[in-house]
C-alpha cells in the first residue's frame, strides 16, 4: 500500500466481514473470466446471500468485500491465489488472508499491523494493552486532518474493530492483553512477498 494512501474510517461500518468476503470470493472464482462487479453485487442482492434485512446493506457490504479482494494485489495471479485462499482455505488461512485484504484496502489497518503488531512480534514483545491500541488510534488523529475530524466515539470504534480483527485471527487475547503470533502460511507468505509488502510479514508470523 502506498504510504500516501488516504486514511478511511470505513472499517467502523465494514469491519471484519469474513463470512461475507468468503462468499464474494467464491462468486468471483465461480465467475472466472466472466467476473463482473455489477453482476456480482446484483446476485448477492437478488439471492440475499448474506441474509441481511435490506438490499441497501447487501449492496454496500458486497461492494466492500469485492473492493478488498481486488486490492489484494495488482498482479492477477497473486490476487487469484489470495482470493482462493479466502474462498477455499482452512479457517486460519481464510482469516489471515482476510486480515491481509483489509490491510491492503485500508491504511489504518495497514499501519496498525506494520507499526504495532509486526513491531511487537519482531521484538518478541507479546504485551498489547488497550491503552497502547488507543494511543495508536489517537496518533492517527494527530497526523491526519480527516481522522482529526472524527469524534471520540468513532475513534473508539476504530480501536474496537482493530482489536476484534486480531481476536478473530486468534492473534490476541483481550483478557490477558497478550499477542500470539500465528502459524505462518506458506501461500500467504509467498503472496505477501510477491506484493513487496515485507513490513507486514512479521504480523503474519513470517520473517522479513
Amino acid at each position: 500500500m502506498p504510504t500516501d494512501a488516504p486514511y478511511r474510517g470505513s472499517i467502523t461500518r465494514e469491519q471484519w466481514l469474513l463470512r461475507e468476503t468468503r462468499t464474494v470470493a467464491r462468486l468471483r472464482n465461480e465467475a472466472g473470466e466472466s467476473y463482473d462487479p455489477a453482476d456480482l453485487v446484483a446476485r448477492v442482492c437478488n439471492e440475499n446471500l448474506f441474509q441481511y434485512p435490506t438490499e441497501r446493506e447487501l449492496a454496500s457490504v458486497a461492494k466492500a468485500c469485492d473492493r478488498r479482494l481486488t486490492a489484494l494485489s495488482q498482479d492477477p495471479a497473486t490476487r487469484a491465489a489470495l482470493i482462493d485462499l479466502i474462498a477455499n482455505g482452512t479457517a486460519d488461512q481464510s482469516a489471515q488472508a482476510n486480515l491481509y485484504a483489509m490491510a491492503r484496502d485500508n491504511r489504518i489497518v495497514w499501519d496498525f499491523l506494520a507499526a504495532v503488531v509486526a513491531h511487537k512480534f519482531r521484538t518478541l514483545d507479546r504485551s498489547l494493552t488497550r491503552p497502547e491500541i488507543a494511543s495508536f488510534v489517537e496518533g492517527l488523529r494527530a497526523q491526519d486532518e480527516k481522522i482529526a475530524r472524527c469524534s471520540d466515539a468513532t475513534l473508539n470504534k476504530i480501536r474496537q474493530v482493530l482489536t476484534a480483527c486480531l481476536v478473530q485471527c486468534g492473534m490476541y487475547d483481550r483478557r490477558s492483553e497478550r499477542l500470539a503470533p500465528p502459524l505462518p502460511d506458506r501461500t500467504l507468505e509467498n503472496c505477501i512477498r510477491a506484493n513487496g509488502d515485507y513490513a507486514l510479514l512479521p504480523a503474519f508470523g513470517s520473517k522479513e
